[in-house]
């Protein structure tokens, strides 16, 4: 019995020296992670580290309180099952009414859209811009550069021939000027006509028969020219230009 007793004790002792051992590794290791923490801590990085703040992504769609879409974004925009155009995939934003209907469209403009069809517009593909729609979705305004080298300002009507007022600069021509239409659908040509070019400058009223009523031009003498003609003296001077 006392030999087992003093094996048992000695390995006791033995086992107790191991537990300080191992106590005294921990100790040390832990000061050394302290150590380490501190000096990254202290230490001014040669450059700073930040969170990456760009967030990238093809689409987005924003909804409302009820779970509808509102505004899609993407390049091009979402697909979305609340939007009532389902033919435009232009890259930009859109902002959808309550019905589904576009009421507004920044970016990449989308073709025309008027009475639920759609139109070609001239430049299509590379004109960027802003547009307007009503309520139904029918286009009736807006502002953008067209890809053919123009910048214009435009306002429609809701009903033909829907181009009310429009202006534009014209970059291979050099004009910049300003039309007014009519509302009648059967008028042959604009009802107020203004702008300049290199030279000149002028300014024209014309009547729903597409012929002028009154014109002041000024050219590059800077020697205005009046001109004034009622329905009669036009339609004979049209006459007589048959002859």
């Amino acid at each position: 019995m006392s030999e087992q007793t003093a094996v048992r004790v000695e390995d006791w002792n033995r086992l107790q020296r191991e537990v300080a051992r191992l106590r005294t590794l921990v100790i040390i290791a832990l000061l050394a992670v302290i150590a380490l923490a501190a000096v990254s801590l202290l230490r001014k990085p040669d450059t700073p580290t930040r969170p990456d703040p760009i967030l990238r992504a093809q689409g987005l769609v924003i909804t409302d309180a009820q779970g509808h879409d509102r505004i899609l974004i993407g390049a091009p925009v979402p697909a979305s099952k609340d939007r009532m155009r389902k033919d435009d995939a232009s890259d930009g934003i859109i902002f959808l009414g309550t019905t589904g209907a576009d009421r507004l469209a920044l970016g990449q403009m989308p073709a025309p859209f008027i009475g639920g069809k759609s139109y070609k517009r001239i430049g299509d593909g590379d004109n960027y811009g802003l547009t307007l729609y009503d309520p139904k979705g029918n286009e009736r305004g807006g502002m953008g550069y067209m890809g053919m080298g123009r910048a214009v300002f435009g306002l429609d009507r809701a009903t033909p021939p829907y181009d009310a007022i429009g202006m534009m600069v014209d970059d291979k021509e050099g004009f910049a000027g300003m039309i007014i239409n009519y509302g009648d659908p059967k008028a042959k040509d604009t009802g107020i006509e203004l702008g300049t070019d290199t030279n000149s400058a002028h300014i024209k009223l014309n009547g729903k028969d597409g012929l002028p009523r009154a014109q002041l031009s000024l050219d590059g003498t800077n020697k205005p020219a009046w001109r004034f003609d009622d329905a009669e003296s036009v339609a004979k001077a049209a006459q007589d230009q048959k002859h």
